[in-house]
């Protein structure tokens, strides 16, 4: 068994830092802070006309929820590989002392650090604060999802021949996780479908919350989601390997 180096994953983890920061994904966030904040306006408009403004507000929350956990943790992730691959120093890597555990880490941290953040400041911009139990269930939900979805932007990066190739290949993915939950009031089979997908379980719980419902999440909602998880991270080491980019 490999063992990790906290001084090689956390040079990575700087690395890519700087990369996100860079103009093609530093954007992915400030869109979703946009996107929660003109949701939050247009539904604000719906509450005026009736509907109550804290469901209106939770639901913008839950808007934004997925399109920065998609956006950042799916797009950012797969971007920034592509990259590496592009410029050629993936390879470098994977013939340096680096192994496949460190760099996988080192790469998801800076991304999923981020995700996790924005999912907090997104309350206050949707007009929406969790408080109490509630946000620690929040907090649960929201940061595994985060996790799969920098899992899966690994996963698609490793297809991803270059940067381009990344947003074509990220596109229809994005769009399921995305829009199946946006979608799933108005038809019912994506209703039961959406409660299979981790976006649709965040937003569920979020209106659950919304309703005072006694109980915002099913215990069977956070098997699927570690499931998801377990599933994501076979199949990028089943991919990575075949790749080649794993050293014997």
């Amino acid at each position: 068994m490999k063992t990790l180096h906290m001084n090689k994953i956390m040079a990575i983890a700087q690395v890519k830092t700087k990369a996100f920061m860079g103009k093609n994904c530093i954007i992915m966030p400030l869109f979703a802070l946009g996107f929660t904040l003109l949701m939050r306006i247009l539904y604000g408009k719906m509450a005026d006309e009736g509907s109550s403004a804290e469901s209106m507000n939770a639901y913008a929350l839950s808007m934004g929820l997925v399109m920065n956990i998609g956006m950042c943790g799916i797009y950012c992730t797969s971007l920034l590989l592509a990259e590496e691959k592009e410029k050629k120093t993936l390879r470098v890597l994977m013939t340096s002392s680096v192994n496949g555990m460190e760099y996988f880490i080192g790469c998801i941290l800076p991304v999923f650090a981020a995700t996790v953040i924005l999912n907090y400041v997104l309350m206050p911009v949707s007009g929406y604060i969790i408080s109490g139990k509630n946000l620690v269930l929040y907090s649960v939900v929201t940061i595994l999802s985060s996790l799969i979805s920098c899992i899966i932007g690994m996963l698609l990066g490793i297809f991803a021949k270059n940067q381009v190739s990344a947003g074509t290949i990220t596109t229809p993915v994005l769009l399921v996780l995305m829009m199946v939950p946006m979608f799933s009031n108005f038809i019912e089979i994506l209703s039961t479908i959406s409660k299979f997908f981790f976006t649709g379980i965040l937003m569920d719980m979020i209106m659950d919350i919304a309703a005072d419902k006694g109980s915002v999440l099913q215990a069977g909602s956070v098997v699927i989601m570690v499931v998801e998880a377990v599933l994501a991270v076979g199949l990028f080491v089943v991919c990575y390997r075949q790749n080649g980019f794993e050293r014997d």
